[in-house]
């Protein structure tokens, strides 16, 4: 196999990134709106996970705690893009999964949100 600079991979590899300042506003952002209805739960909840991983490396034992639980136990539900490629039995199933996880982890995600606007919404 030929060698491959690094500049090279990571050219290849690369994305955008947001800053942790802009992390921290997206955090707050979804927070809010998870606060005000569950509209795009599973998309919102996805990404705090995400968030969260990328603001402390992982977010197990940080206030995106139950974010990563939400999102690792729905991570075969689909996101809002991909719905419309769904069949209407299969969202059926799924949105009735989206409402059991909204119903049983409601308390854990206002109280994360409430700790994500407490600790982030000063930026």
């Amino acid at each position: 196999m030929p060698y491959v600079p690094a500049p090279v991979i990571e050219k290849l590899y690369a994305f955008e990134t947001m800053s942790l300042e802009q992390e921290k506003i997206a955090a707050c952002e979804h927070a809010k709106a998870l606060l005000n209805n569950n509209s795009l739960f599973i998309d919102r909840v996805t990404e705090l996970s995400y968030i969260g991983n990328r603001i402390y490396g992982q977010c197990w034992e940080t206030e995106f705690h139950v974010f990563g639980l939400i999102a690792s136990e729905a991570d075969h539900l689909p996101l809002e893009k991909v719905r419309p490629l769904c069949s209407k039995g299969f969202l059926e199933k799924s949105d009735k999964e989206v409402s059991e996880l909204i119903d049983f982890y409601s308390q854990d995600v206002e109280n994360a949100c409430k700790a994500i606007l407490s600790k982030f919404s000063n930026v």
